[in-house]
């Protein structure tokens, strides 16, 4: 699709097709179905600015459930802004959701990864130069609270990377997909005040060990 032709569309097209794209592809990569949790969020009054709006999807990667923001990419209003919006996606990925597979995919919205998921989006949404270390393959960690995991104490810490197959095209161009890992709170301690090294460090340690970026809940941490 040439950009010639997405100048001679209203925003609403240009918004549509890359949210099609967007499906169609995220599809492919998980092999699933998917399913909205939009509007399970209810309203957002305040928050931090997306291109055009808050979303997440919900879906099943072989035995692990999945939950995917859904915008963070979609088209600015102002043409003068990029066209993917911040250039990726974030998802986190895990076999330890609580939620059966008996259960509908918008049930995901009951587990931990939603919670997670929004925390991300979010934080991403409000600082967009953490979007572009990202984008540009720059490992970074986030920590915060959220009362779904473990015991509502403490601070979560969780691991950003792209995944290798983590590349979509949309008609506006390349977005990249980014994963969320749920770190360890010694890995979360270990990775304070350090650079990209450490945090490079880490990931390879978890490719070696088998999880990948796969968020476990219970698994032994490498530090």
């Amino acid at each position: 699709m040439s950009a010639e032709f997405l100048v001679g569309l209203t925003y609403a097209d240009r918004l549509r097709l890359a949210s099609e794209a967007r499906h169609a592809a995220l599809g492919r990569l998980f092999e699933s179905d998917l399913a909205s949790l939009t509007s399970l969020m209810g309203p957002m009054s305040d928050g931090p600015e997306w291109p055009a709006g808050a979303a997440w999807l919900a879906a099943r990667h072989g035995a692990n459930a999945c939950v995917i923001s859904d915008g963070l990419s979609d088209p600015w209003v102002e043409r003068y802004r990029p066209e993917t919006g911040l250039g990726l996606e974030v998802f986190v990925e895990s076999p330890d959701s609580g939620i059966g597979h008996d259960k509908p995919l918008n049930a995901l919205a009951d587990s931990w990864l939603f919670p997670l998921t929004a925390e991300v989006s979010h934080t991403l949404a409000g600082h967009p130069v953490l979007c572009e270390k990202l984008v540009s393959g720059e490992p970074l960690s986030l920590e915060f609270n959220i009362d779904h995991i473990k015991d509502g104490r403490g601070r979560i810490g969780a691991l950003l990377s792209q995944v290798p197959t983590g590349t979509a095209i949309l008609p506006g161009g390349q977005i990249s997909l980014i994963a969320i890992t749920l770190l360890t709170g010694a890995e979360l301690s270990y990775l304070r005040g350090k650079g990209a090294a450490a945090r490079r460090e880490l990931m390879a340690g978890l490719i070696a060990a088998g999880s990948g970026h796969l968020s476990l809940l219970h698994r032994p941490s490498l530090i």
